[in-house]
């Protein structure tokens, strides 16, 4: 894709120079400077006029004696020309001024055109194949000089788009591959620097180069490789070209890739990681890659999978009831010849299908090794099957949830096999396992069918019975229910009261009471039942009711009280009277 970006910006700007940009026409002019000196164009005639009177236009001169090189007549010298009479006159006394001395008029010819010169900084340049590459971060600037009526405007052009005026920089796109810069000055008399003189051609490379490793050779899923497969890397830049690849091998430091084979003698037969970058001539440098291989230094390769649930803590392997161990043998060069396996010490057997492991909870130990075609072993010894490379799986077979306890906090009230909670009381669940370890506790209300994940002590609300079911899960997914029933009052006990006598009188609305009246309370609740009865008279301190009450002042008494049920249910109550 690069390439053919390059290869399209080369087209359009051979058709760019084919109708190349012209220069913009400036006109020859005068000037006069802020410190009042006179430029003139060389190749402007020039004519005098004089007069008696400032900005009267006055008679034009003429030479009789040089008609011919006259009326106009042009500068001679470049730089500094005179103008002069021979004798200066006193301008009161209209006589010469002794000693003689010459009146000079200067007049600056300026017939050079400024010199520009272009500066490329902020970026690495490089040659390369007779072109010219800068990176990143380019910074292009146009330095004009002009030794005679001074720069008025600096112009450039990219690419044979129209001249522009330099404003201090040049404004290049970083997505131009390819880029013709032209520029030129124009003084402040209208001389004109040629812009042919002045072009550069240069290339902007802003991509960083591409490398890719190329595995061939024994390798199994483009990831399990062998000592002999060969590691290449293939590095390419389309512009300035690469300056140098490097690679390194797990924690080790960058080396410079020399182009050949990547060593692997000196890793060990393990996973590793080939990580590997390119930087081209102008400084781009490719993002960092990386390779994850298993270099196998024996085969066959024997690898094992695991068929349901499965849990990996510290190394240690559960797996459940329903879990079964696959095995899967591989071989690079002869091919397998047959898988065997043992389970806890038994003789090795023909591995065909997945299997399960004993319906035995504990650690299992199961062994596994393969043979290729050429009956390639890895030891000697006197049983036949330790004359090959076995691995060895030690597992553990979990085949119990985990054991549930629940808990309550909170105001309670138990009797027989009810346990009653408030409004405010929660629910403690926990769980343990011993084996895989514990992974969630949920639980249900009342028979719902989405369990919700345990995370904190719940309450329950609404009066009644409600069927608390829970479950346990282990890390291999063995689950273990129980529940219980709570009944939840969050009705409190209704207060009564009851005088000794009945009132012999109203006074207004309230009924009179002899001195010597007693009041009895009490409260009714249909669950828990009334635990407690506080009191007030006339705004006294609440105290606990524990005998009925008497000795009320005379006259108008307000007695207030609440009754409490055995889970802090509460509901206060008030009656007013008189006593004489």
């Amino acid at each position: 894709m690069k390439t053919n970006r390059l290869l399209i910006a080369i087209l359009i700007l051979s058709a760019f120079t084919l109708n190349a940009q012209t220069q913009t026409s400036h006109k020859k002019v005068s000037y006069e400077s802020a410190d009042g000196k006179l430029y003139w164009n060389k190749d402007l005639p020039l004519y005098i006029n004089v007069s008696s009177k400032p900005n009267e236009k006055g008679h034009e001169l003429k030479s009789k004696i040089h008609a011919k090189y006259t009326n106009p007549f042009y500068l001679d010298t470049e730089g500094l020309n005179y103008i002069r009479t021979r004798y200066a006159v006193d301008k009161e006394t209209k006589k010469k001024i002794y000693p003689k001395i010459e009146v000079l008029f200067e007049i600056y010819a300026d017939s050079k055109a400024p010199v520009t010169k272009a500066s490329f900084t902020g970026s690495k340049k490089q040659v390369f194949n007779g072109k010219t590459f800068f990176g990143k971060n380019l910074t292009v600037t146009l330095k004009s000089k002009d030794i005679g009526s001074g720069v008025k405007t600096t112009y450039y052009s990219i690419n044979a788009e129209p001249f522009k005026e330099y404003n201090g920089s040049v404004e290049i796109d970083a997505n131009e591959d390819v880029c013709e810069l032209k520029y030129y000055a124009v003084d402040n008399v209208g001389n004109t620097e040629d812009n042919i003189k002045n072009k550069v051609l240069f290339y902007i490379d802003e991509d960083a180069p591409e490398t890719f490793h190329n595995v061939t050779g024994i390798n199994l899923d483009g990831y399990i490789i062998a000592l002999n497969t060969k590691i290449y890397l293939n590095k390419s830049d389309a512009k300035s070209g690469v300056k140098m690849t490097y690679y390194k091998f797990d924690e080790g430091p960058f080396i410079p890739y020399n182009g050949n084979v990547l060593p692997l003698k000196q890793l060990s037969e393990d996973n590793h990681t080939l990580t590997y970058y390119s930087e081209d001539r102008v400084g781009n440098v490719e993002t960092i890659k990386t390779f994850k291989f298993f270099l196998d230094k024996s085969a066959p390769i024997l690898t094992s999978d695991v068929l349901g649930d499965r849990f990996i803590v510290d190394g240690r392997i559960y797996f459940s009831g329903r879990t079964k161990l696959k095995l899967t043998a591989v071989d690079n060069k002869a091919g397998v010849k047959e898988v065997k396996y043992s389970v806890d010490g038994s003789e090795f057997g023909k591995y065909e299908d997945p299997f399960y492991l004993p319906k035995k909870p504990g650690f299992h130990i199961v062994k596994y090794f393969a043979i290729d075609n050429m009956d390639n072993n890895t030891g000697m010894g006197s049983d036949k099957y330790k004359k090959y490379k076995y691995s060895t799986k030690k597992i553990y077979v979990d085949l119990v949830g985990p054991t549930l306890k629940h808990s309550f906090l909170g105001k309670r009230f138990s009797t027989r096999d009810t346990m009653f909670l408030g409004n405010s009381s929660k629910i403690k669940l926990s769980a343990i396992d011993s084996e895989s370890g514990l992974q969630y506790i949920s639980y249900a209300i009342d028979g719902e069918q989405k369990e919700t994940i345990y995370k904190e002590p719940f309450n329950v609300l609404g009066s009644g019975k409600h069927m608390i079911e829970y479950f346990g899960y282990d890390n291999v997914n063995n689950r273990n229910i129980s529940s219980f029933y709570v009944i939840v009052d969050d009705s409190p006990p209704e207060p009564n009261y009851t005088f000794s006598v009945k009132p012999y009188r109203k006074k207004g609305i309230l009924n009179v009471y002899p001195s010597y009246v007693t009041i009895y309370l009490s409260g009714i609740d249909i669950m828990t039942g009334t635990e407690k009865i506080f009191y007030s008279i006339n705004g006294s301190i609440e105290k606990l009711y524990i005998a009925p009450i008497t000795g009320f002042k005379k006259g108008e008494n307000t007695l207030k009280f609440k009754t409490v049920d055995k889970l802090g249910n509460e509901k206060y109550s008030e009656v007013s009277f008189i006593t004489e």
